[in-house]
């Protein structure tokens, strides 16, 4: 019977000696948990066309990589999420909308009057192929050309009151 990988033992013998030397096995590359990103979908987001700026894109990649459960929502509040990207609460609440309104950021739940995102199942996920294919069954399909930040300022006419 053969054995498995994980359980044979990697060693070097000095030919001269015989002594028996065990190689250290390096861990798998990931650390931890790890997501799929669709490359396609990606790549097209983070080009100039997408129409999202900068930031928007960095928060979004943000929480690609801040979800360590299961499609399970980034519990930390927008102060603590701001924090840790440099920014300030508000312009990461406008950033936030504007992911949402793309259907590229979810809610997923929350408690009290603070709440959670996801990223889309259909940009980033993490667990195997079936449940990959049912959770996007759940969600319609993502925004992926947004309206460029130039283009979403209102613009005032002659002769608003405002």
């Amino acid at each position: 019977m053969a054995q498995s990988a994980r359980s044979k033992i990697l060693a070097l013998v000095d030919p001269d000696t015989g002594v028996v030397e065990e190689v250290p096995r390096a861990p798998y590359a990931f650390d931890g948990p790890h997501i799929n990103v669709g490359i396609r979908r990606g790549r097209q987001l983070a080009s100039a066309d997408s129409g999202l700026s900068d930031r928007e894109f960095r928060v979004l990649v943000w929480y690609w990589f801040a979800t360590e459960e299961r499609q399970g929502p980034v519990q930390m509040t927008g102060v603590a999420v701001a924090a840790e990207l440099g920014m300030s609460p508000d312009a990461l609440s406008k950033t936030i909308k504007i992911l949402k309104g793309a259907r590229l950021l979810v809610e997923s739940g929350g408690i009290g009057r603070t709440t959670f995102y996801r990223t889309t199942p259909y940009l980033a996920f993490i667990g195997t192929g079936f449940e990959h294919r049912e959770a996007v069954s759940d969600w319609n399909p993502p925004e992926m050309r947004i309206p460029k930040p130039s283009d979403r300022r209102a613009r005032k006419t002659k002769g608003d009151a405002s």
